[in-house]
């Protein structure tokens, strides 16, 4: 056949074997002529060829190994095509959730959709798409050590071969930053073997990603690097010595803050004591511009500097400025605990907005855990009723979370979105545009066990012909999607 084809049936003709060939086939087509008989026959067999197993090919890609979770049921698999394949995408982290709960996993088939959303999120939220790849169980953990596109997520991704292959700094950065997560010991040995052959702008770039996996065990290996001529290696390798709280370094820095309080509780912005600008050195100095009491706010644990002042962590950050709480609140994201972030929000919630630092609130908004969260609003509910009101930053703290609210907060957030529309007509567009946004958030953060509640609140409302109306209808949709989905 490949002679006919580069011949072409007019010098030489279909042969009858190959006539015979498409008959046993039934693929004879009656109108074709030679050319096209001979073009299908051609395509027939490539195809044939494709579909044939390659000696050991199967072999080679081995088997899932045994499944530790259980199948969904029917209702279940149903709802998660439904999230998987865009109709609603915002329920992906409940329904993540959810599975962990019950130990389901997500149906083979829905799998490439899961994994191409995991391997988006790898990056960006490693530990959203670790959950997603767990929720595949076995079959999605063996997808990806034979799929070139997913093989990223794989517990068995071969590292040391993409560090190895890594050229540019910001591709090693991206390739350490990853291997932390899967073996911190492995990751730090690989970045000291070729340290010594990096600028000191790559050490500097390179060194920060060791605040994944952040232990006790990378300590010495960091004391030992405090000799790099760049400030900026010093000032990186400090930033991970406190966010562990390695010993040496926190008692170095209370040594420098000691010097740095005034007789009035307040922080110095220059170390004029001799002591103290040693510490300053040894740690890569003051950065332009910096002063010393930002140094501090930005190194020292949050707990750290209160204490030292005499102050409740509240009334001493009553004594900073704008851009001092803007490092407190970024120390707190980096290294605080749970108890010290929720204070920081009572803090804020009780001062001018102006303020705050409103990116990084947000940020711990998001990051505090549930239980915290929810007391905190609770207990914002208890003193105000009208706390959740459109313009206020709980409200906006509440939009930022990811996680489903209670029962008590969720009915407050939607008596507030309800009385607003009342006079929906005279507001201005820009608020209204607004407050079809916090409706889109609002939606799939309510509580579930709400919805017969929130169809006797909203069924007026769905009638409505504004962009109100669409919203009210796509929040009893969501939300009773969720609410089927947990039935």
């Amino acid at each position: 056949m490949l002679a006919q084809l580069t011949l072409g049936t007019a010098r030489q003709p279909l042969s009858a074997e190959v006539r015979e060939w498409l008959s046993l086939r039934d693929a004879v087509d009656p109108a074709a002529d030679d050319a096209e008989q001979l073009l299908a026959a051609w395509c027939i067999v490539e195809r044939l060829a494709r579909l044939e197993a390659r000696p050991g090919s199967l072999s080679a890609l081995g088997s899932p190994g045994p499944e530790e979770r259980n199948p969904p049921p029917p209702r279940v698999a149903r709802g998660l095509q439904l999230i998987l394949e865009g109709t609603y995408p915002e329920v992906l982290p409940e329904a993540m959730q959810w599975l962990e709960e019950k130990q389901w996993y997500v149906p083979p088939a829905l799998l490439p959709a899961l994994l191409a959303r995991a391997a988006a999120l790898a990056e960006s939220q490693p530990d959203f798409a670790d959950a997603l790849l767990r929720a595949g169980g076995a079959r999605a953990a063996w997808l990806c050590g034979i799929n070139p596109a997913w093989e990223q997520l794989s517990v068995d991704f071969p590292y040391s071969t993409a560090w190895e292959r890594a050229v540019t700094p910001a591709q090693r950065a991206s390739v350490l930053l990853s291997w932390r997560r899967r073996d911190p010991v492995a990751a730090r040995t690989a970045l000291t073997a070729m340290w010594a052959g990096q600028s000191p702008k790559n050490q500097e770039s390179l060194v920060r990603t060791l605040a994944v996996g952040l232990s006790a065990a990378d300590h010495p290996w960091l004391r030992t690097q405090l000799a790099a001529p760049r400030k900026g290696v010093r000032r990186e390798i400090l930033q991970l010595l406190a966010q562990s709280e390695e010993a040496q370094a926190i008692d170095d820095l209370l040594t420098l803050a000691s010097f740095a309080v005034a007789e009035d509780g307040r922080l110095r912005e220059v170390a004029t004591d001799p002591a103290a600008q040693e510490v300053l050195a040894r740690y890569g100095g003051l950065r332009d511009r910096e002063s010393l009491a930002a140094f501090l706010l930005s190194t020292l644990p949050p707990r750290l500097l209160p204490d030292l002042v005499g102050k409740s962590p509240p009334a001493f950050w009553g004594t900073l400025n704008p851009a001092q709480l803007k490092l407190v609140a970024s120390t707190l994201l980096r290294s605080g605990t749970d108890e010290k972030r929720e204070d920081f929000l009572r803090f804020a919630v009780g001062i001018d907005t102006a303020r705050l630092p409103l990116e990084q609130t947000v940020s711990l908004a998001q990051v505090l855990s549930a239980g915290h969260f929810e007391k905190l609003v609770h207990d914002w509910l208890d003193q105000e009723k009208n706390v959740l009101a459109f313009g206020g930053l709980p409200r906006l703290l509440l939009l930022a979370r990811t996680t489903p609210w209670s029962e008590r907060i969720s009915k407050a957030f939607v008596l507030q979105l309800v009385s607003a529309l009342r006079d929906a007509r005279d507001l201005p567009p820009q608020l209204q545009k607004d407050l079809l946004a916090h409706w889109n958030l609002a939606a799939p953060l309510l509580h579930p066990r709400l919805f017969p509640w929130l169809r006797t609140q909203l069924n007026t409302i769905t009638e409505r012909a504004d962009g109100f109306g669409k919203a009210a209808t796509r929040t009893l949709q969501l939300v009773g999607f969720r609410a089927a989905l947990r039935e």
